[in-house]
């Protein structure tokens, strides 16, 4: 990590955010128009303190809902508790010794078939994001295949590239992702056939170029890293670890995935209610068994964090590990997750300070190129969606930056108009040292920022031109 640039970088795009503040205008947009409304600088103190006002912000992420729902507002903080506890989780996995035999197991089987495996878990990472669309549980899987991959003598990047990269990927052409699309049919009014067959035709073509390049772009040298030792106690049965694995995470997937957004179904939450509703003699049983347990669909990290949290107790208890043997595993799960954490947190910095300080002089930018260049939809999207996508690694926050405006479009234009943006969105995120999971990923692999850049920069830049010229094309069409 001596060579790694990721924190010089983002302490370079906080810079430049405080220097476009004292240089640009603010600006709103209304009925079409933008106008000027004055200056309203960022100091130096607001990178000093945005750290601290991290744990106290949430972005506006609050009820999206319309099914009637209340919805606990979300806030970022609970990312970090997400990962967090898949360390803890790992490291209890770990201290059985059946996890252990288990990767050991499968390394052996997959010996032969080591590319295979590679291109398996593209594969499996890729449609999850694009399908389910959330990350987060995405990131609880991870771990399980890295163990696998670096055993099977890949690379770091090479694990990166079939791990964390095609979550991110997905995420650019989500099909029925809960995070994106889900985001796009409640603000917009649309549904999942919008823009179905360009979506289809994206996936199609953002897969298989990435394939082909991960099977054939030769790999940066890096220095070699060793392995960590898993503890492998061919005694014990990893029976009840896959168990109690897939009954969590399907439980995690029913919670986290919003059903509603996507499919219209009221369904999940109403079977919540049944739920909760469940009483004895009047009763309620069920209500104070689980508490203030989120709705299904609507699960944040915190409810997250606590299953991974119960789903550790439950193993220890399976496999009779003591209270200082969970306790010490705790405390290297948790060692082990701060890099990635303070990763996430100094990500996030640029978006933690325009939301306390205002984004307007950003729009300024916008509304320059709007008024003089173009007043074309996909075009003008495409750059409100890259200037606010470099700072802001949230799709729903850059979403509701952009939504007056793209609103404003001729109705036949706002639903290319927001695929304009979600495409352009995760692209920018690709690379962007303010994309979270990208950092994350990057941090938990030990691997520098500008070694990932000089194997992906490539494939990137093809993404974007084939997502550029087909977006005009569509747009001069349509």
């Amino acid at each position: 990590m001596k060579k790694n640039k990721l924190w010089k970088v983002i302490l370079i795009s906080l810079v430049i955010l405080i220097f476009l503040s004292w240089v640009l205008p603010t600006s709103m947009f209304s009925d079409g128009v933008f106008s000027q409304t004055g200056y309203e600088p960022l100091g130096l103190l607001d990178i000093l303190l945005s750290p601290f006002q991290f744990f106290n912000w949430d972005f506006v992420e609050t009820q999206l809902a319309t099914d009637g729902t209340t919805v606990t507002a979300f806030t970022y903080t609970s990312i970090l508790l997400v990962i967090l506890m898949t360390g803890v989780f790992y490291q209890v996995l770990k201290k059985t010794g059946a996890y252990g035999k288990l990767v050991e197991n499968l390394v052996q089987r997959l010996d032969t078939k080591k590319v295979g495996f590679l291109i398996g878990s593209s594969i499996f990472f890729f449609l999850f994001s694009a399908l389910v669309g959330v990350k987060i549980l995405a990131f609880i899987l991870i771990p399980f295949f890295v163990d696998i991959l670096l055993r099977l003598k890949h690379s770091r990047i090479s694990t990166f590239a079939a791990t964390f990269f095609p979550c991110l990927l997905g995420t650019v052409v989500s099909v029925t992702g809960s995070n994106v699309t889900g985001i796009n049919n409640i603000m917009y009014s649309l549904d999942i056939k919008s823009n179905l067959l360009l979506k289809a035709i994206f996936f199609l073509l953002f897969l298989i170029s990435f394939l082909l390049y991960l099977l054939y772009k030769k790999e940066p040298q890096m220095e070699k890293k060793e392995i960590e030792e898993i503890t492998v106690d061919k005694r014990r049965s990893y029976g009840p670890i896959v168990m109690v694995f897939v009954f969590f995470f399907v439980l995690l997937l029913i919670g986290s995935f919003n059903w509603y957004y996507i499919f219209g179904t009221t369904s999940v939450t109403d079977a919540y209610e049944t739920l909760m509703d469940v009483s004895i003699s009047g009763y309620p049983v069920a209500m104070n068994l689980f508490g203030m347990l989120e709705p299904f669909g609507y699960w944040t990290g915190f409810t997250i964090s606590g299953m991974l949290l119960l789903a550790s107790i439950l193993i220890s208890f399976i496999y009779s590990l003591s209270i200082d043997d969970f306790l010490e595993c705790s405390k290297e799960g948790l060692k082990k997750m701060v890099k990635p954490v303070l990763a996430v947190i100094a990500a996030s910095l640029a978006m933690v300070i325009l939301s306390k300080s205002g984004s307007s002089f950003l729009l300024t930018i916008i509304g320059f190129v709007y008024e003089h260049i173009t007043k074309l939809a996909i075009p003008i999207t495409a750059l409100g969606t890259a200037v606010y996508g470099y700072f802001i690694g949230d799709y729903f926050g850059v979403s509701s930056l952009l939504s007056n405006l793209i609103n404003s479009f001729d109705a036949s234009m706002i639903s290319l108009s927001v695929l304009t943006m979600q495409l352009v969105h995760g692209l920018v995120e690709l690379v962007a040292p303010t994309s979270l999971f990208l950092v994350a990923g990057l941090s938990y692999l030990d691997i520098p920022y500008q070694k990932w850049l000089s194997y992906i920069w490539k494939l990137v830049l093809l993404l974007a031109v084939i997502t550029i010229v087909s977006l005009t094309v569509i747009g001069l069409i349509g």
